[in-house]
């Protein structure tokens, strides 16, 4: 754009801090990262990148996330009917799920590089497109001999599925300022992870009277919305503050402006080689070998991993027969027990609206003079995950053992909702502000922390419950959960020595800005 397109920029934001939980009337938020003269740059808040449109391209996001949550996790609770199609137990039909959840891991890893070629919002389109099509895969596998290709289908719906939210944060990290980021990522993964709960509840009510394809399809009008939404609201929102003359012309008709994005991506994005894309896809690994990645990993890893495999094996528990040590729920039955889950995750909106941006605030004004740590994020997570979590899984186990009421049963899972699910956005945010230049990488690490341990449990939950008992599986979790947390108590200690060490080509952070004056 040219010299008409430059606007004066005001150095503070009009809101005080009392609008974000601190109490001096007379304070200011300073704009971090500082904002360019220039209308392009998505974080000028003066002419084209208003409010509005900001919260629009972030509802589409959080939608894109829900809908690519929903679809590889949606054939969780039937598996009676798979079960006589396929002639397998219901542990063996838990396999899908799982397949789901290692393409959830590993589809980022991918995606990721591609996106600096091809532009973040027409990755995020296709990748939905690709996901609607696995979904209708899924739909038609009502053959015996089906098995392996259905498991397929669940691998690359994850694989597919799970970018929208991978990519959300480098997408919301050029939106929203240092202080606004902490519930931007809460929507964003808030949405992921309620369509990780709501996809197995409406299937289970679904196709509770109807044969077992049917979970599948209704899926497939909610991405075919989804897709449409994306193909009208989002936008490439990447801006080079440094050199902008590296910035592209982006056409202004909407027409125009659609074919660009979607389908020559590469005329909205700076021009970026295959080889440049070869480098750039192993920033997450060079992300996940540097020490601060590797401890917030490891207690990510447990934290989450744990309620991982609680989700998925819940349906296992409750439909086996009381003589069995289950619950002999029937498919609508669990399906309703699920809203246990949909409890915990709006408990959670609310904590972590209403604390992650405001707690590490407060903090950083009280104990620094206004300067910024990431650490400050981490406070957060004092109730959630050393309290909450490992009391939830220590009634799950007892729950289980004792075969208490299913109410019992219900507590343990929503306080392990709660302690796990609150755990996520600060946990991405943060390590995402170590390394400000590489959001998605940052994010694609710390998903695959959270799922690995997961989703490999459904194949060793067995020989564990016949060596311990199903009481002490869940209650060495609850201890293992309350001994992950000192890993997040040693980056509150000494976050700022562990994230010195790490490559210099990531080496990026705003520890020492002033936040406040």
């Amino acid at each position: 754009m040219g010299e008409k397109d430059d606007v004066e920029l005001p150095a503070l934001s009009s809101s005080p801090l009392a609008s974000e939980g601190l109490d001096h009337d007379h304070d200011q938020l300073v704009l971090i990262p500082r904002p360019s003269n220039l209308t392009q740059d998505p974080l000028c808040q003066l002419q084209n990148w208003t409010l509005k449109r900001k919260y629009a391209i972030t509802a589409v996001l959080c939608l894109a996330s829900f809908a690519g949550a929903v679809a590889p996790l949606s054939g969780q609770l039937n598996l009676a009917d798979q079960e006589k199609l396929y002639h397998k137990t219901k542990t063996e039909e838990s396999y899908p799920n799982s397949a789901a959840l290692a393409g959830i891991a590993a589809g980022p890893f991918f995606f990721a590089p591609i996106s600096h070629l091809l532009g973040r919002s027409s990755v995020i389109f296709w990748c939905l497109v690709c996901t609607l099509v696995c979904q209708v895969w899924g739909a038609v596998m009502t053959h015996a001999d089906d098995y392996i290709p259905f498991i397929i289908s669940r691998l690359f719906a994850g694989f597919f599925g799970a970018v929208p939210t991978v990519l959300g944060p480098r997408i919301l990290t050029d939106l929203f300022f240092l202080h606004q980021r902490g519930r931007a990522f809460t929507f964003l993964h808030m949405s992921f992870l309620f369509g990780t709960i709501a996809g197995p509840t409406f299937s289970g009510f679904i196709s509770a009277n109807a044969f077992f394809p049917v979970e599948f399809w209704w899926t497939v009008g909610l991405l075919g919305f989804t897709i449409i939404c994306c193909l009208l609201v989002l936008e490439e929102t990447g801006f080079d503050r440094e050199d902008t003359s590296k910035n592209p012309e982006i056409p202004e008709r909407f027409l125009a402006n659609r074919l660009a994005t979607f389908f020559f991506g590469t005329r909205v994005i700076q021009p970026t080689t295959w080889e440049e894309t070869a480098k750039i896809s192993l920033a997450p690994f060079l992300v996940g070998l540097c020490p601060v990645t590797i401890i917030m990993g490891i207690f990510t890893l447990i934290s989450f991993g744990f309620y991982v495999g609680v989700n998925a094996l819940t349906p296992v528990w409750l439909q086996r027969p009381v003589s069995a040590g289950g619950y002999g729920f029937t498919l609508k039955q669990n399906a309703a027990f699920t809203f246990c889950h949909w409890l915990g995750i709006i408990v959670v909106q609310f904590y972590s609206h209403g604390l992650n941006d405001r707690l590490p605030l407060a903090l950083a004004r009280r104990w620094n003079n206004g300067v910024w740590k990431p650490e400050y994020r981490l406070h957060v997570l004092w109730l959630p995950s050393l309290v909450l979590n490992p009391i939830g899984l220590g009634i799950f186990g007892a729950a289980l053992k004792y075969h208490l009421h299913y109410l019992v049963l219900a507590l343990g899972v929503f306080l392990v909702t709660v302690g796990s699910l609150a755990s996520v956005p600060v946990t991405v945010n943060y390590v995402v502000e170590c390394f400000t230049r590489f959001p998605a990488e940052a994010g694609i690490v710390v998903g695959a922390y959270r799922i690995v341990f997961g989703l490999t449990i459904s194949f060793y939950i067995n020989p564990w419950v016949e060596a311990v008992g199903v009481g002490w599986v869940y209650g060495m979790m609850g201890f293992f959960a309350v001994f992950s947390f000192l890993f997040v108590m040693l980056l509150m200690w000494k976050g700022h020595a562990i994230r010195r060490v790490q490559f210099a080509s990531l080496a990026s952070s705003e520890e020492g800005e002033r936040l406040v004056r």
